[in-house]
C-alpha cells in the first residue's frame, strides 16, 4: 500500500515546505544537483537548509510528511528480493491438477470416455464446473488493488490452478449461453469552475484549468499547459490564490500537457479564486518565486 503524505498548505506568510524539500532533508544527496547560488553583497542570513530544518521542529504537517517521505526512501533504498521457485512445486501443481480432473470425472464414466473430446460426449454426461460468486469486497478487491508480488512462485501458482478452474467456468458459461454483461461502473465528477489560464510573465504561455467534484466529495484541479518556455533548470508550480496575489496555496508541481491535483479539504475557495502557473527554482525557497507564467479567475461553468 502507498502511504499518502498529509496536505500542507504553502503560503507567503506560513509557509511549508514542499515534496521536494522534504526529499533533500531525507536524503541531502539529492539535492547535490541543485545550483549554487549566486555571490551578493547582503550580510550572511541563515542558510535554506537550516531554515528548514528548524521548520521542521515547529510545523506538526510538514514534520510528519518528512517522517513518510524518510519512510518512502528507506524502503526505495532496500527493495523486496525475488526468490526462485522449490523445485517441488511444478509437482504439487501437475497433482492438484490431476485431482480436480478426478473430482470433475462423470460416475462410471470409462478412461477412454474421458479421453473423448468434449463435443462427443452427451450433453447429460458432460461435467459441469461450479461458478463462485465474488462478494461486493471481493470484487472491489480483484477489480482495483495491485498489490506487489512477495515471492515469484506465488503468482506462478495462482496463474496454472487459475487457467484450469477459469477456463472450466468460461466453457460452462458458454454452454448455458446465459451469462449477462457486466458494465463497469462509471465515475461521476460535477464540473464546479474554470479558468483560461492568460500569459503574464510569457507571451507564449497558453493554458486552461478545470475543478470538478467527484462522488466521493473531493475537489480536483486540472491544469492543461499548452504552450510554455522551457523552465530550464526549474520547473512548473500551481498555485491557489487571492486576486491580490498576497495569500496562496500550492499544489504542487506540474508538466507540460495536463496535470490533476487533488485540493486539500478545507479551503475556502472564495478566498483563493486565482489559478497560478508559476516558474521556480531549485533554490530551497518553498515560497513563490514572484514569476508568474500564467494566471486565472476560477469562473462558474454556466455562466
Amino acid at each position: 500500500m502507498t502511504e499518502q503524505i498529509p496536505p500542507r498548505n504553502v503560503s507567503s506568510s506560513d509557509g511549508h515546505l514542499t515534496d521536494e524539500h522534504l526529499a533533500i532533508l531525507a536524503d541531502p544527496r539529492l539535492g547535490r544537483t541543485a545550483p549554487l547560488a549566486e555571490p551578493t553583497a547582503e550580510p550572511a542570513r541563515q542558510s535554506p537548509l537550516s531554515a528548514q530544518r528548524e521548520h521542521l521542529t515547529l510545523c506538526g504537517p510538514c514534520r510528519a510528511a518528512f517522517e513518510a517521505t524518510e519512510r518512502a526512501l528507506e524502503a526505495l533504498r532496500d527493495p523486496a528480493a525475488l526468490h526462485d521457485p522449490p523445485a517441488e512445486l511444478w509437482d504439487r501443481i501437475a497433482a492438484e491438477i490431476a485431482a480436480i480432473s478426478e473430482e470433475t470425472r462423470v460416475p462410471g464414466q470409462s478412461a477412454s470416455d474421458r479421453d473423448r473430446p468434449m463435443e462427443d460426449h452427451p450433453a447429460r454426461d458432460r461435467p459441469m464446473a461450479s461458478v463462485t460468486e465474488l462478494g461486493p469486497r471481493q470484487r472491489r478487491r480483484a477489480g482495483t488493488e495491485e498489490r506487489p508480488p512477495r515471492r515469484l512462485w506465488i503468482p506462478l501458482a495462482a496463474a496454472a490452478a487459475g487457467a484450469v478452474l477459469g477456463g472450466a467456468a468460461v466453457a460452462a458459461l458458454l454452454a448455458q449461453n446465459d451469462a449477462a454483461e457486466v458494465q463497469a461502473p462509471v465515475a461521476v465528477t460535477t464540473v464546479v469552475g474554470d479558468a483560461t489560464l492568460e500569459p503574464v510573465a510569457a507571451e507564449d504561455f497558453t493554458g486552461r484549468a478545470e475543478m470538478v467534484e467527484t462522488e466521493a466529495g473531493d475537489l480536483e484541479l486540472t491544469v492543461e499547459i499548452s504552450a510554455a518556455p522551457d523552465p530550464e533548470a526549474g520547473y512548473f508550480e500551481v498555485w491557489l490564490r487571492d486576486a491580490e496575489g498576497t495569500q496562496l496555496i500550492s499544489l504542487g508541481s506540474a508538466t507540460a500537457g495536463a496535470t490533476t491535483f487533488t485540493v486539500p479539504a478545507g479551503i475556502d475557495l472564495s478566498q483563493y479564486p486565482v489559478v497560478d502557473v508559476s516558474h521556480e527554482h531549485f533554490d530551497g525557497d518553498p515560497t513563490h518565486s514572484g514569476t508568474t507564467l500564467g494566471a486565472g479567475p476560477m469562473e462558474d461553468p454556466d455562466s
